[in-house]
């Protein structure tokens, strides 16, 4: 190799080595306002940006990388399946629209943004592989915004001198969706991380970096504080719950497996640190029971709900009213709105199984959309609170298929092998298929959130297991 050569190959490395660090610190400014009113300029110059940077970063990643010995089939599968659900999206355009002027205002905005988050998720995803101690960075711009809920929360607690102090129009996020959606992208950033660092450093506590465990301490703190007490999210405490009990879970498998092949109790660290994060999630659930009463009857408002031929008050809240129990208890509004249009729109699904193609209220364009429903004769703009069901009333079963494969094999390749970032693309595969059956998120930033997610998640274990 000449000088010219092996200098060429020095500049591609050097830039490779910044592009890594770039990557990675555009993405958490990016997390970090995608949720926020008022940023879609900023939004949409980061995602341009980080695009054309992530392909430049996988071009010389495929040049002097390590990336090439990596392109196995199972692999590549899940990358080709998220590229298979933006070709679905063209084709049911041009063969199944059914409001041509609306599904293209989309596809030029929320889908265009949404290959965009996918290809900055992968150019992310691979510059973070080799680099697991970095992924605290990546959620620092999040961890940052709730810093800045906060300070605009405190003021008004202790001027109205209570806790409880939800404003949706004075903080940084508008609804309680969006603080869900980003309190636990947080969580679960941040305590996969920490549980991958306790597994990088063999559970030596003396190797332990206190600032990572503060960090994982603060964060979590902050997001469940906020689902409690500054927009009283059960959504948000539920969707913990399960995340915690998953992580817990896998940390007493793993704790058994080291028993059993090693006995010795280093590994008892990463299930006491899953144990007091169950536990203080658990505590925040218990606080939560005191400010909200919807939890009391949580089970027999469902059970009500999913009843929608019997109790048909879904159709017209306005005249008919909410239904009540037995014992004459009106069912929680709240509870019984989400489970019963979620039910209505699982139905939908099945009887037009390639979707209306929009994302914004497709129940409303769905062709058989409950008649009794309709108002001055139009259907109202109706969400039934499910992304999932959402997704698949906009573009039916393929698109669900899609993503759940893609899922499904990011989650089996996690958990046959131990990649440096396993604990956490576990749970993020938990948290997408929890967060987007129990959220209305599958809305403009919502859905890039998603395919951002699952670019980086495969991304993440483009490397040799250790």
């Amino acid at each position: 190799m000449n000088h010219t050569n092996v200098k060429y190959i020095n500049t591609l490395e050097e830039r490779h080595k910044n592009l890594e660090f770039i990557l990675v610190i555009l993405s958490s400014i990016l997390l970090g306002i995608w949720a926020v009113k008022g940023t879609i300029a900023l939004r949409n110059t980061l995602l341009i940006t980080g695009t054309f940077l992530s392909i430049y970063f996988i071009i010389i990643e495929l040049k002097v990388g390590q990336l090439r010995k990596q392109l196995t089939f199972w692999k590549l599968l899940p990358i080709f399946l998220i590229g298979l659900s933006f070709i679905w999206v063209l084709i049911h355009y041009f063969l199944f629209s059914i409001a041509p002027v609306n599904q293209f205002d989309e596809l030029i905005s929320t889908w265009l943004r949404a290959l965009m988050a996918s290809i900055v998720g992968l150019g992310t995803g691979l510059a973070l592989r080799n680099h697991p101690n970095r992924l605290n960075i990546l959620w620092l711009g999040i961890f940052v915004a709730f810093m800045v809920l906060f300070y605009q929360y405190i003021p008004r607690a202790l001027s109205q001198n209570k806790l409880l102090v939800p404003d949706y129009d004075h903080y940084l996020f508008h609804l309680k969706i969006n603080t869900v959606l980003m309190g636990m992208i947080l969580i679960a950033g941040i305590d996969g991380a920490l549980l991958d660092h306790l597994r990088t450093i063999q559970y030596r506590i003396s190797n332990l970096r206190l600032l990572y465990l503060m960090y994982w301490l603060v964060g979590t703190s902050l997001a469940l504080w906020a689902f409690v007490y500054i927009v009283d999210a059960r959504n948000g405490i539920g969707l913990s719950t399960i995340l915690y009990s998953f992580w817990f879970l896998c940390a007493l498998v793993f704790f058994i497996q080291s028993q059993i092949h090693y006995p010795n109790l280093k590994s008892v660290f990463a299930l006491l640190i899953a144990g007091i994060g169950l536990g203080l999630i658990l505590y925040f659930a218990f606080l939560q029971t005191t400010v909200n009463k919807g939890w009391n009857n949580l089970l027999v408002d469902a059970k009500l709900a999913v009843q929608i031929d019997r109790y048909p008050h879904w159709q017209n809240l306005a005249q008919m009213g909410y239904p009540k129990h037995e014992d004459g208890e009106m069912v929680t509004p709240n509870t019984y709105e989400r489970v019963a249009w979620a039910t209505v729109g699982s139905r939908a699904i099945m009887t037009h199984p390639q979707g209306v193609g929009i994302l914004a209220y497709p129940l409303a364009k769905h062709p058989q959309a409950p008649t009794k429903m309709a108002v001055n004769g139009e259907i109202p703009n109706i969400a039934t609170h499910s992304g999932w069901v959402d997704l698949g009333l906009a573009f039916g079963i393929p698109m669900l298929s899609l993503i759940f494969s893609t899922l499904l094999l990011i989650f089996t390749q996690a958990v046959r092998n131990p990649y440096p970032a396993r604990m956490t693309v576990l749970g993020f595969v938990v948290l997408i298929t929890f967060l987007y059956a129990f959220g209305e998120v599958a809305i403009q930033h919502g859905i890039e959130i998603l395919f951002y997610l699952l670019a980086l998640m495969p991304a993440l274990l483009f490397i040799k297991p250790k």
